[in-house]
């Protein structure tokens, strides 16, 4: 229950503009993955190779397609294409002509020649015996008949625009042999027809009114139409019947197979072929259980699938869309309870927030689109766990991944199963990234995970009901090789991680903390005695921040960096000063004081200038929080006591260094380092006891001034540092045995 007053303070929060914001861009991320994920619409449920305890059954009516009847369906059609023919009508023209020299020598002759009865008979219906062939004579009172009708003026001319007109719808659909008519594989009705050198000019035609047998019958009706002007008492039989009979012993084929036109005619036609359905009715099974999905099974419970979502009320859709978004929002609101009171940073400003919001929105909407395809979603939920444990702390990265994953297994559809399994890899995976301190060592934590995650998908699968069977294993397999893929991904971009988000691990301290770097030669050189300073400082601090659990390394390289300021003006500092005399001896306290109070600033500016981490710059503005300049504030307040008509008062609070204080624990064992490293300096003969006794009064002194208050520090680590740090300086001062030499000396 909210205590009083909680609820308006609540709203005040949220109504500053950086929490506002934070809370828009939550609330942009669920609406953003809503849509990624299509989470109005059910997950299919199913995968390859899972075993249905019991048989799978259609819940509505759907159609999926039929590739055998398709198939038929498609080969009907390809045997039912039109042929596409070439119309070429140069054979009738020379028919034609021909035929008007033919009339001409007959018409023409004077008598009746052999020549000319020759060429008579090619006008005369041949004798279907040769004990029927008509008499000379008849002959050639035909030919005379004949020749003295077409004589007459005009009567050929006439003749030549009627035969050219019945053969007309020759010219114009061409003309097919049997030869054409049994190439034809096709369509055995209609054919396509275009004239010779007007391809795009085609139209379909009946092979009925194409076939030369067809044509001839047609051919005389044609001829009785066109001639029948010509006649005058004469009997058609005598004047157009050899006509009839010339054109029609003379006529030929004028079409040719087109092949490229045909094959592509017949692929249109397959193409325009409707895909056959079948029809499956609502309880129909469609997977058998206690067999493995795949093939033909899976497809149709894929189909039904996708049928079921198609007919989805949008009430249903509207229902299930805010329960995702709700899953989402009690997600985030579990998640930032956690921020705001163990992990502040991140909501320090928009830009922490978006870097901590957008790799989790990034690896839920990848894990939802990689499952499917490829059964990867180990691998983004499982490298969220990593940069999480990387760039925060490893409880953060436990509860923000289990929120993850969480989303991920409601979203593909998955069940307990997978859950656990990417648990166990992802939790395996974060509890061992910590103090990397080689290249390869993401890539041992990756085979670690992968042993979880195979052992965890062989257990569980064997608890949900599959089968051990060697497609198991193989499954379980594939987890491990996923998480192995993670681990030498995740060792890939770690210097991008490290670069974007400013954190240190073990490889980049190491690589920083090289005694090589410009910075600290740099140090060497102007102030060798700050140099050798923070060289024992280093190893001090190091040794303390052990004993607590804390991160060693990180105090060590930060005690290498924390004095660098002082090498702008190191004659001011006692380490550095030789035998020329003290610069503070000709300076007032206040002066003095701003010089050494400096050396903060000035070192926080270099840092920057080289561009060193953000946590070494912490390191140099905490390492003094807001102490007081003891000497000069003391030799300032003597002076004022001594000389009262001065009028000046002392104030303390500008003696103070500006801080921060220190805000990490790493950060507090160093100030107790720095402190005690130069106090015990001062020590004529440092015996354990007096180094001990320096340390506890130097530290309680601190303690009490509230320096550790913001470190996170408890008394009992407090105490360890203590002991820690005696046994340093112990070690550091331990008594030689001296020589008879020296004894004489």
């Amino acid at each position: 229950m909210l205590k009083p007053g909680a609820a308006k303070r609540l709203l005040q929060q949220l109504q500053r503009p950086e929490n506002a914001a934070m809370v828009a861009l939550t609330a942009a991320a669920a609406v953003i993955l809503w849509m990624a994920t299509i989470s109005w619409e059910p997950p299919f449920p199913y995968r390859e190779d899972f075993v249905p305890p019991r048989d799978i059954v259609s819940r509505i009516d759907f159609a999926v397609p039929d590739p055998a009847g398709d198939q038929r369906a498609r080969d009907a059609a390809a045997a039912n294409a039109r042929t596409v023919y070439e119309n070429n009508p140069e054979p009738l023209e020379q028919m034609r002509g021909k035929l008007q020299s033919a009339l001409n020598g007959i018409v023409g002759a004077s008598e009746f020649t052999p020549k000319i009865a020759e060429a008579w008979d090619d006008f005369l219906k041949a004798p279907a015996a040769p004990d029927q062939a008509l008499p000379e004579t008849e002959k050639k009172r035909l030919y005379e008949k004949f020749r003295t009708f077409y004589a007459k003026e005009g009567k050929l001319t006439a003749l030549e625009q009627g035969v050219a007109a019945a053969l007309t719808s020759f010219t114009k659909n061409g003309l097919m042999d049997n030869n054409d008519q049994a190439e034809n594989k096709g369509n055995k009705a209609e054919v396509i027809v275009y004239r010779k050198g007007e391809p795009d000019a085609r139209r379909t035609v009946s092979i009925s009114d194409l076939l030369i047998a067809q044509a001839r019958n047609n051919l005389k009706k044609n001829l009785e139409i066109e001639l029948s002007r010509l006649q005058e008492e004469e009997s058609s039989a005598e004047v157009i019947d050899p006509i009839y009979y010339w054109i029609s012993s003379n006529l030929r084929g004028t079409l040719s197979k087109n092949e490229v036109a045909t094959i592509a005619e017949r692929q249109a036609t397959v193409d325009k072929v409707e895909p056959v359905m079948r029809h499956i009715p609502t309880g129909e099974s469609l997977a058998k259980g206690g067999v493995p999905l795949e093939g033909e099974p899976l497809k149709l419970l894929r189909s039904e699938h996708d049928a079921y979502c198609d007919g989805l009320p949008l009430t249903k859709q509207l229902w299930r869309s805010l329960s995702i978004v709700g899953m989402f929002i009690a997600l985030a609101t579990l998640s930032g309870v956690y921020l705001a009171f163990k992990s502040p940073q991140v909501l320090a400003s928009v830009h922490n927030f978006l870097m901590f919001l957008v790799p989790i929105a990034g690896a839920v909407a990848l894990a939802y689109w990689i499952d499917d395809a490829w059964r990867a979603e180990l691998v983004p939920l499982m490298a969220l766990g990593m940069l999480l444990s990387i760039v925060y702390r490893q409880e953060l990265a436990l509860l923000v991944s289990a929120c993850a994953m969480l989303a991920v297994v409601f979203l593909v559809g998955e069940g307990l199963a997978t859950y656990v399994t990417i648990a166990a890899a992802t939790a395996t995976a974060i509890l061992m990234t910590v103090r990397i301190r080689s290249r390869t060592r993401l890539i041992f934590v990756g085979v670690w995970a992968a042993i979880a995650a195979f052992m965890t998908q062989l257990g569980v699968g064997v608890v949900v009901g599959q089968p051990l069977s060697m497609r198991l294993l193989e499954i379980a397999a594939w987890q491990a090789g996923w998480a192995i893929v993670t681990g030498f991904l995740m060792t890939g971009i770690l210097p991008f991680i490290e670069k974007s988000y400013g954190v240190l691990t073990d490889i980049s301290l190491l690589e920083l903390g090289d005694a090589a770097d410009p910075l600290l030669q740099e140090l060497v050189r102007r102030a060798p005695g700050t140099y050798n300073h923070s060289i024992n400082v280093a190893s001090i601090a190091e040794a303390a921040a052990d004993a607590i659990g804390a991160n060693g390394l990180l105090a060590r390289v930060g005690a290498y960096f924390h004095d660098i300021g002082k090498m702008m003006k190191p004659e001011y500092f006692i380490e550095n000063q030789s035998g020329d005399g003290n610069r503070h001896a000709s300076l007032l306290p206040a002066m003095s004081t701003l010089i050494i109070i400096a050396h903060v600033k000035d070192g926080a500016d270099l840092a920057r200038k080289h561009k060193l981490p953000r946590a070494i710059i912490d390191f140099i503005e905490q390492h003094h929080g807001t102490t007081l300049v003891e000497y000069f504030y003391r030799e300032a307040s003597r002076r004022s006591e001594s000389d009262p008509s001065s009028g000046e008062e002392v104030d303390e609070s500008s003696y103070r260094y500006p801080g921060p204080k220190p805000q990490t624990k790493e950060a507090g064992v160093m100030m107790i380092a720095d402190m005690i490293e130069s106090a015990s300096r001062t020590l004529v003969d440092p015996t354990p006891a007096r180094i001990e006794n320096l340390v506890e009064e130097l530290t309680m002194k601190r303690l009490l001034d509230g320096q550790f208050d913001e470190s996170g520090l408890t008394l009992s680590e407090l105490r360890k540092i203590q002991d820690s740090v005696t046994k340093s300086l112990t070690a550091v001062y331990h008594g030689r045995v001296k020589y008879p030499s020296q004894q004489r000396a």
